[in-house]
């Protein structure tokens, strides 16, 4: 199980960043008023992209630590089946990136969600999955386009890219500069399995 988490965690491909300084006039400078409203701004982005979001897709397992225990939701039913807590934080060219936390889980959906999960898995009843939770850094003083798992790969072989994450939180996309997001990622695996994977 370790060697899964330690290729999981395969970490995205800078792609093509853009500056968007190209509509700044040299002859006009920002009034200190409007540097620091936009100040204000970017710190309540900031903020509001460091907090807990619940998905509305899968169960809130953030007490979830103890490995085979399961829980229960609205949203369904999950069993831990791994977890690794590692903070390991490498950088991507100009981007900090930080794995919080990843946890494998086998996830029985409720039945309104089952529908949801037709378009990533034939086993929209019950499959396992895993969950990466992630905080992303642009340094760079350009916008850049970044996604923090580019492809993700089982030991077993198994590939899942960026468009597989069913959490919807848009931990990809254009960064500004400066700008940080946390969020949660989450991937079904159709070949990577764990013992007694079923929620019981």
């Amino acid at each position: 199980m370790n060697r899964l988490w330690l290729s999981v965690f395969s970490v995205g491909l800078l792609l093509v960043g853009c500056s968007e300084d190209d509509a700044k006039t040299e002859s006009h400078e920002t009034p200190p008023e409007e540097k620091a409203e936009a100040e204000q701004q970017n710190e309540k982005k900031l903020k509001k992209r460091d907090v807990y979001i619940e998905s509305p897709q899968a169960v809130d397992d953030r007490d979830l630590t103890e490995v085979g225990k399961p829980h229960r939701d609205e949203d369904g039913k999950v069993k831990l089946l791994a977890i690794s807590t590692s903070g390991e934080q490498i950088s991507v060219g100009p981007f900090k990136v930080t794995l919080e936390e990843a946890k494998l889980m086998n996830y029985s959906p409720s039945p309104d969600l089952i529908d949801f999960f037709h378009g990533f898995t034939s086993k929209e009843s019950n499959f396992n999955y895993v969950k990466l939770k992630i905080k992303v850094e642009n340094t760079s003083d350009e916008t850049l386009n970044f996604s923090p798992v580019s492809v993700l790969e089982t030991n077993e072989g198994e590939k899942k890219s960026y468009e597989d994450d069913f959490y919807l939180e848009e931990l990809y996309g254009d960064f500004e500069s400066g700008e940080k997001r946390f969020g949660q990622m989450g991937f079904i695996l159709e070949k990577t399995e764990a013992e007694k994977p079923r929620v019981d």
